[in-house]
This record gives structure tokens, sequence and C-alpha cells, in this order.
């Protein structure tokens, strides 16, 4: 099998390894803007993604990521770059004999991609949240705080995130209090005094939609799954601690992954994040229409996300969902390589 991959995140290195492991003679080509992506590392041909795709139509694109599939004989496209309006051109790759995979259609991703509106779908269906305000600039999140308690269910600190986005990037925990004696050293690179998060968001010239959030005290956890046309095919669940995280299963995140595969007819390598509040009930916060930066982690498991996926595209599913067998903490290192 010839796959193609565009521009992705640097995890898509662990997904082609992992990938390896179960076909030994896959073919990986990879287009990257930045030659010194660790995905070179792992694909048996890269190419140079010019820079100015970022600016070219949906149409263009489509056509110059099609172009690049068939030069290179590629049965199979995943894309991560504009991987939403790409979702739209499947039809055309088909066409050509390529399969472009995407997690589902254009205004599905899209709805996925989007915080607020996904936990309001999910909450239709009855799954545990994480409340939510939404502002947009200083004056707004100045009303919603005059507004008293936001979240009586739910005391202590709260946070701030953009309603969309990848990484936490843009995550801020508000501290009301602080003591008058603590340094500035002391607090960690996620928390910020509330009223240095008032004046930033009053120097800031653009106002992007945020959703402020109770600080839920309980663990986070990462659901890594596999599916294909909306049925699950496997999952991992990933704990997360301060050094590390357990990779377990976990039958709540089973089913919640299989509930999320199957609402919206979801392909693909994904994942989704939950919470646990102060009962110990975990509470969904997002959906990622990608693979997860931590899926390498997996890979220390039983359970081969990427290739069970692969295994499906082949007709090859299995009776239930796999699960991981044994509990295992895992931590990251750094490698160092010579870009």
């Amino acid at each position: 099998m010839r796959i193609l991959f565009n521009h992705h995140i640097s995890g898509a290195a662990d997904v082609i390894e992992l990938m390896r492991r179960a076909r030994p003679g896959l073919f990986v080509i990879a287009t990257h803007e930045r030659r010194d992506t660790p995905i070179r590392l792992v694909a048996d041909r890269f190419l140079a993604e010019p820079s100015d795709t970022r600016r070219m139509t949906p149409d263009a694109y489509a056509d110059w990521l099609l172009g690049i599939a068939l030069a290179e004989k590629a049965e199979l496209v995943i894309p991560y770059r504009r991987r939403d309006e790409m979702a739209r051109f499947r039809g055309k790759f088909a066409e050509r004999g390529v399969r472009l995979l995407t997690a589902s259609e254009e205004n599905t991703m899209r709805l996925l991609e989007e915080k607020p509106k996904l936990l309001d779908r999910m909450a239709e269906a009855g799954v545990p949240i994480t409340p939510y305000r939404l502002f947009r600039g200083v004056a707004e999140y100045e009303q919603l705080r005059a507004a008293g308690d936001l979240f009586p269910d739910h005391p202590g600190d709260l946070c701030v995130k953009p309603a969309s986005g990848i990484y936490g990037a843009g995550f801020r925990i508000l501290r009301e209090r602080i003591s008058d004696h603590t340094p500035l050293s002391a607090l960690s690179t996620l928390e910020v005094p509330e009223s240095a998060f008032r004046a930033m968001l009053a120097a800031l010239p653009g106002a992007e939609e945020m959703m402020l959030m109770p600080l839920i005290p309980g663990q986070e956890r990462s659901v890594d799954f596999a599916c294909l046309d909306g049925r699950l095919l496997g999952t991992a669940t990933r704990v997360k601690t301060l050094t590390s995280q357990k990779i377990c299963h976990d039958q709540w995140g089973e089913d919640l992954a299989s509930l999320i595969a199957r609402t919206f007819g979801l392909s693909g390598v994904l994942n989704l994040q939950t919470m646990e509040d102060a009962t110990g009930a975990q509470r969904l916060l997002e959906v990622n229409s990608r693979t997860s930066g931590g899926i390498g982690m997996t890979g220390l498991t039983n359970v081969n996300l990427p290739a069970l996926f692969l295994n499906a595209l082949e007709g090859n599913m299995p009776g239930v969902p796999e699960r991981v067998e044994g509990d295992v903490v895992a931590g990251r290192r750094e490698v160092f390589w010579t870009a």
C-alpha cells in the first residue's frame, strides 16, 4: 500500500511507525512545509510543500494534492492541512482511483472543531459535558463575570480556552486569589491572575471567541480510537498525570467513543478528551477530527489503532472493539536527530 500524508503534525511519525508494524512493506509519501519535521525520518519519500499552498483556493489545493497522489501512485491520502475543506473533494479523488480519507464530510468536521457546538450536540444526546459560557473580548468577559456565580455546581477557580484550536493553545487557569508573596516563578505557564487576564484581553487588538469554564478538579483522560464509517474498531485511554500517562482500557471512554463515531459516521484514528469532576463523573471536553499527538504512547500496549484502521479499510473488521489488556505507565523523552 502507498499512503500520502500532507503537512501533518509531528505525531504522524508515530502513526506511520505503528502502521509499519503491521505492514512492513508500506510505502509512505509525506509533504511538509518544513524540511526539519520528524516525519521525514520515517517517510520513504519526502516532498516539500510550498508555502503558497496555504493561500490556494480549496479547489486549487485539492488539484495540487491530487496531482501529487497520482504522480506518486498513492492509493490512500490522509490529509491534515485543510482537511475540512478537502472533505468535499472525496468524490473527485475517488474518480481517479485514490481514496481521500477525512474523518467525515465537511460540515461535520467543522462541527467537531467548534467545541461549543459539539458540546451542545452531545449534551442533547445525554452525554455529560464540561459547562461553559462564550465571550468575545474584554467587554463580554466582564459582563459574564458581573453576572455572579456562573457554575454553582463547580466551585473554585475558572479557566478559559479558545472555542477552536489544538494543543491547548490559549488555555489559561484564572487564579482569583494569589498570596501577596507569590513570585512569578511560582506560577505555571498555564496560570494567570484574573486581573492580569482582564488586562491581557483589553490589550489584544483581536477578540477571538473563547470559552469560560469551571476548572474541573479531577483527572484528564484522552481516548484514542480507530473507527471506520461510524463503527468503532478499538480504543486506548491515556490517563494524564504531571510527568507520565497511564494507558489502559476505560469502558466509559469506549462507550463514548462508540457513540461519537456512530453519531457522526466517523472514520480514522481520532481522539476525544474528558475531565473527571468532583463526583468522579467524566465530562466530555472535546473531540478531535485528527490523530492526537500522544498516539505514539498507545504503541506500548497490545492495541495498534493505525493497524486496526488499515485492516478495516481492507475489509478485516474486528468482531468487537479491541481493548488494552494490561495497564502501561508511559513517559516521554526527547530524541535528537540531524535535521
